[in-house]
């Protein structure tokens, strides 16, 4: 069946002259009702009036009910004034957008600081120490999108670009002619505006390359049904190394649509646009250093099923692994040896014979496969190969007349194939200068194989994983032996596939479709589309409540509460993902680092797979607190889970997370965060996975502040009996029960100044803060080379911190829980508990900073049943012989202080917090859970997972978690 022509709608005959390959039609002819078009047919409309109810309005409109793909669409024309809306699609796309906002913003701080305004939009030099200034002439540049297509096609600093460019404009904002205007901004390139324009605004030289991308515009398929899961491919047709050709692809998309997958293909500028598919089948060339390895990575953390899998690749990808791997498994192969620098050609030799192949570990394609037949050749090419890596593979020749390829799926045999020589020559692919040629593909019906020939393919792709391989295999005289195990195998029509049809790809389509569970009953609900998840969000982002008028004074002392509470997220199995960037560009519609929904803020942490949820704006009222913090979780754990199938995880620490494998972040305060990084190991525990919860509480008067600060140094280390949530490190039990406080104990050592093993030091009077707190510490950054950036209260590290800058206390010391409830109730108790004791200084005990140092130490190992010196406080019935008293009788020698007058919308707090004193913190009763079967590893992974996970959804229904009591 021919394609049909492009159709192309003008107000005047004369606008475009008769192009083959195009259809061009006046306005009224069109509108006319005459015009039949074949379902996807693009519509281009170049109409002059572009108004509401104009010819060009009503072309768009009729072009999509007659079934065609109208550019642009009427939606499009509706909007071709909304700024926000052409923000949110560009960056939607991913690409980079300097919006009015932040214009505006850059504009009132040069006016404030004097600044020229000069010509165009302000940019800056750092953007984590932005001072906005004029641009200078080479930092602007304007092109025009024709059909996708840049003009000028080349500009300063951006030529390879540019095309790529112009198709992601178009592809997010698809008018047929525009002109873009970009900034240099911060070191990249960044959209400040995107106009509309006319035939009658380009010249003839852009109407030919506007005619010639017209004549190439794709036919749009058909809507898929709705619900219908999508499979993402990842393909490049301008690639000679693609796995799969366009008709394979066509092939592959035809059998999947009647099996009920929709296949869309992607390249690799999409990866922004992989969340919105539900699996991924690459077809490109992988490799670690490969655009499809961020793809498969991504992949992995979205939870979809892809091929191939991060893991194939690395194993595939690797021949001294696959060596290694094999000759373990006892799997025949070809004598083979890895050698390095040090071996000769004598000694390989006598182990292979000669000639012998060689190959370079990471090459592919047969283009890093050596035969080498004698020393001479031996000396020439081996020391350059040795250069590119320290380690190489030497195999035995074994001449044949063809390679067996059985692509094998899932420990099943997909299709069989000989892949015969090229004629003269020992490998399927020869290079001579820059031509290639390939040997013959002889598809075998997979029945008609060699039984020994499949199991061996079999057994070998069974070490690699579940996915799609290709195993190379030759036969011998003493049986069949693996020369390869391959991931992204070729599969192309009328080749691998001429034996067994569509088979092949009805048996690929499955291996998707059991994954993605395409078995179980639909959801009534159908999934959403871009411009519906689009409108979903505009929900998701109304502000919680209202926010209180701008406080004109200082607050009191204990009038208000903030909250803090930080939270990794993760994927379905729990796995650690880095999606806060894209998480908060959702929520705020635009790339950032904060988010404030009315009294409810969301910002990142130094890894990128933490953020923090947390009050906008302090509380009076601690019910009211949570009530907005619940539904800050909510709307967050429904865009994560919504978007990528993501999901925030409570508790201290993440259980079974590898702190080498975060990442730092790198959208705002950089200097800062990779200062840290410098100067302490922030890919450990302590850093990369704590997660606290943060009481903030108004300092009031200097001397209230000094009594509050010497309330906390007497709270703090007991607080972890009740709080602590972090029983596993590593996916083990170690012999703590709070290890995110044991962690921290360390995590800052190098500056032990900053530290003070976590227990403040007490004060005099408000002003020692500065000079025996701050004063040291900075003192000690200034002996550290470029550490500058660190000069700032936020280093000190202590279990409760003054934050002069919001005139506030900051209780640092508690374990985020499993449930905002849980959290509100630790900080009541923290807040009345402090009120209490800074009261009471005059009537109680002192007490040595070594003594509350001790009993920390032993609170985060031994929690609630840690026995403890506590010499400030009166407990002598409860003390033993050696002076100590159980840390949970300190506890509820608070609770029954503060257990007076409560109002009655907190009096589920006191309850909370007495079941918890009365049962273990929830670390405890975890470990309480875990311990039985601690020994029987099996067990006690699939029993920490269904707990998590059960967390997980505490977390969601703001329900404390009804476990095991010690």
């Amino acid at each position: 069946m021919s394609t049909p022509l492009p159709v192309v709608v003008v107000s005047d005959r004369q606008a475009l002259p008769p192009t083959p390959g195009l259809r061009i039609l006046l306005d009224h002819e069109f509108l006319g009702g005459t015009t039949e078009l074949a379902r996807g047919t693009p519509v281009v409309n170049l109409c002059a009036d572009r108004g509401y109810l104009s010819n060009a309005w009503y072309v768009s409109l009729l072009a999509e009910a007659r079934g065609g793909w109208p550019l642009p669409e009427p939606a499009l024309l509706e909007q071709d004034r909304d700024r926000r809306a052409l923000d949110r699609a560009l960056r939607e796309e991913g690409l980079d957008v300097l919006d009015v906002a932040e214009v505006g913003t850059r504009l009132r701080q040069m006016a404030l600081a004097g600044t020229p305004r000069g010509e165009g939009p302000p940019v800056v030099d750092d953007p984590d120490f932005p001072a906005p200034r004029a641009p200078k002439p080479e930092e602007r540049l304007s092109f025009r999108v024709l059909a996708g297509r840049p003009w000028p096609e080349e500009g300063p600093g951006l030529a390879p670009k540019l095309p790529r460019l112009a198709r992601k404009i178009f592809a997010a904002w698809p008018l047929p002619l525009c002109e873009v205007e970009l900034v240099r901004d911060g070191g990249r390139w960044r959209i400040v505006d995107l106009r509309p324009l006319s035939l009658a605004d380009i010249d003839d030289a852009q109407r030919y390359v506007l005619l010639q991308a017209l004549t190439h515009l794709p036919v749009k398929a058909p809507a898929a049904a709705e619900g219908m899961p999508s499979l993402a491919v990842l393909w490049d047709g301008a690639d000679a190394s693609c796995a799969s050709t366009a008709e394979t692809m066509d092939k592959l998309a035809k059998v999947a649509q009647k099996r009920g997958l929709r296949v869309e293909r992607i390249g690799t500028e999409d990866l922004d646009r992989l969340g919105e598919h539900d699996a991924l089948f690459i077809r490109i060339l992988t490799g670690v250093d490969q655009p499809a390895w961020r793809f498969a990575n991504r992949a992995e953390a979205l939870g979809m099923p892809v091929i191939d899998h991060p893991t194939a690749i690395v194993r595939c990808g690797n021949k001294v692994y696959l060596h290694e791997l094999l000759t373990r498994a006892k799997i025949a192969t070809p004598k083979s040896v890895v050698f390095g620098r040090e071996a000769s050609w004598e000694t390989l030799t006598a182990a292979l014979g000669t000639p012998v192949i060689v190959k370079v570990p990471d090459g592919s394609f047969s283009t890093a496969v050596f035969k080498v037949v004698d020393e001479a050749d031996f000396l020439a090419r081996v020391p350059p190969l040795l250069e590119r890596s320290p380690l190489l593979v030497a195999q035995q020749y074994l001449p044949t007349t063809f390679d067996w390829r059985v692509g094998v799926l899932d420990s099943k045999v997909l299709y069989t194939a000989k892949y015969h020589m090229v004629p003269g020559h020992w490998q399927i692919r020869a290079l001579k200068g820059s031509s290639v040629r390939f040997g013959r593909v002889e598809a075998v019906p997979r029945d008609k194989a060699p039984a020994a020939v499949k199991r061996l393919a079999i057994a070998a792709s069974e070490l690699i994983g579940d996915g799609f391989f290709g195993v190379d295999i030759k036969e011998t005289e003493h049986g069949p032996v693996i020369i390869e195990v391959n991931d992204n195998p070729n599969l192309d029509v009328g080749y691998e596939d001429a034996a067994d049809g569509d088979l092949v790809y009805e048996e690929l389509v499955r291996w998707f479709q059991r994954r993605l569970r395409t078995d179980l009953p639909k959801p009534t609900a159908p999934r959403p589309r871009p411009a519906r998840r689009e409108q979903a969000m505009e929900h998701l982002r109304r502000p919680i409540g209202r926010r209180p008028p701008e406080q004109t004074r200082p607050y009191k002392a204990w009038e208000v509460t903030g909250l803090e509470l930080e939270y990794p997220v993760v994927d379905r199995d729990l796995n650690v993902v880095p999606l806060v960037e894209e998480a908060l560009a959702a929520l705020a519609g635009r790339p950032c680092s904060d988010v404030e929904l009315g009294r409810v803020g969301y910002s990142n942490e130094i890894v990128d797979h933490v953020l923090e949820v947390k009050n906008a704006v302090p509380h009076r009222s601690l019910p009211q607190a949570e009530e907005d913090l619940v539904e800050g979780v909510r709307r967050l754990a429904l865009v994560l889970d919504n978007r990528w199938r993501a999901r925030l995880l409570p508790g201290g620490m993440h259980p079974w997370f590898r702190p080498e494998k975060s990442r730092l972040w790198r959208r705002s305060n950089r200097k800062i965060y990779e200062t840290y990084a410098r100067l302490f190991d922030v890919r450990s525990h302590g850093w990369a996975n704590v997660q606290a919860v943060h009481v903030n509480l108004p300092f009031g008067s200097p001397e209230e502040a000094t009594a509050m600060m010497n309330a906390a140094r007497l709270l703090v280390p007991y607080l972890p009996a009740m709080a602590a949530s972090s029983p596993l490190v590593e996916g083990e039990l170690t012999g703590a029960v709070d290890n995110r406080v044991t962690w921290l104990l360390g995590h800052q050592a190098r500056l032990p100044e900053s530290m003070a093993r976590l227990v403040p030091e007490p004060l005099e009077k408000f002003a020692d803060y500065r000079r025996d707190i701050l004063g040291p510490m900075y003192a000690a950054i200034d002996r550290l080379p470029d550490a500058q950036a660190l000069r700032h209260e936020f280093l000190n590290a202590r279990g409760a911190v003054f934050k002069a800058s919001r005139e506030s206390m900051e209780v640092r010391i508690l374990d985020v829980q499993e449930c905002v409830a849980m959290d509100v109730a630790l900080a009541w108790f923290t807040r009345r508990a402090l009120r209490d004791l800074a009261r009471s200084l005059d009537e109680l005990r002192p007490a040595t900073q070594q003594a509350l140092e001790e009993d920390l130490l032993v609170v985060a190992r031994d929690g609630s049943r840690a026995r403890v010196w506590a010499p400030h406080l009166p407990l002598e019935r409860y003390r033993d012989e050696h002076g100590r008293v159980e840390a949970r009788h300190v506890l509820a020698w608070h609770l029954e202080r503060i257990d007076t007058r409560v109002p009655a919308d907190e009096q589920r707090y006191v309850d909370l917090c007495g079941a918890t004193i009365q049962n273990g913190s929830l670390s405890e009763r975890l470990r309480a859970w875990l311990l039985p079967v601690a020994d029987q590893e099996e067990a006690f992974t699939e029993r920490a997972r269904r707990t998590w996970i059960e967390l997980a959804d505490c977390l969601l229904e703001n329900r404390p978690w009804a476990g095991p009591r010690t």
